[in-house]
């Protein structure tokens, strides 16, 4: 995790959530929240690490252009997400480059909120939801992991219908994901969304094995 001036042994223990568009993890990431486990959303936090950080702002526009840059009386301000997206993902290498550069700070956003939630929590672990969480080796920092699958044709209408987007678009951002299957090697738990798969209940039950795992020693659990 490395070191965030805080013991190893004080910390949460940190649960990987992870899927691919449309699968539904942003929802299970929810019922989480909703039951009181705390929850990192990688891929929000980083967009608000565009608005903090002048030197990522900067750099993002000199390498993908100007129409990625958001001014405010001339000023740079925010990165326009959308056409970020609509480059690095019809570009394989340029989406390396990107997550090179934004991951770092994501990182150490997540171990500082991390010890936050350690100090301030009396849930049983946190979440670290992401995309990318095994892509970018964030895993690895993880004590177990969870993948939500969802069969792919379900997870193109979802995501078409969510971001107003043409499905030939959403496919290409799909191909730049790993496959469900390959996901699933990493992950210590699997969480089947397509439409009659009962999603509260599977939730509800791998918390309950969760809480049996890293119930503090004081008991006190959401």
């Amino acid at each position: 995790m490395g070191d965030f001036s805080t013991s190893s042994r004080d910390l949460l223990p940190v649960v990987g959530l992870t899927g691919g568009i449309g699968s539904g993890k942003t929802t299970v990431a929810g019922i989480f929240e909703t039951i009181g486990i705390p929850v990192y959303n990688a891929d929000e936090r980083a967009k608000t690490l565009y608005r903090r950080d002048a030197a990522l702002r900067t750099w993002v526009v000199n390498r993908f252009g100007d129409r990625c840059g958001i001014l405010k009386n001339g000023l740079l301000v925010d990165i326009n997400s959308n056409e970020l997206a609509e480059i690095v993902f019809s570009d394989s290498n340029a989406l390396v480059e990107l997550n090179e550069a934004v991951h770092p700070a994501v990182h150490r956003d997540f171990g500082t909120w991390h010890v936050h939630q350690s100090q301030h929590s009396y849930a049983p672990y946190a979440i670290r939801e992401a995309a990318i969480l095994i892509e970018s080796g964030s895993h690895k920092g993880c004590d177990k992991v969870i993948a939500v699958h969802a069969p792919k044709s379900l997870r193109l209408d979802r995501a078409a219908q969510r971001m107003n987007a043409n499905p030939a678009h959403i496919e290409k951002r799909m191909n730049q994901q790993l496959s469900d299957e390959a996901r699933g090697k990493y992950s210590d738990f699997i969480i089947e969304n397509a439409e009659d798969n009962h999603l509260l209940h599977q939730v509800l039950e791998l918390h309950a094995s969760l809480v049996a795992v890293y119930t503090p020693e004081d008991g006190k659990t959401p």
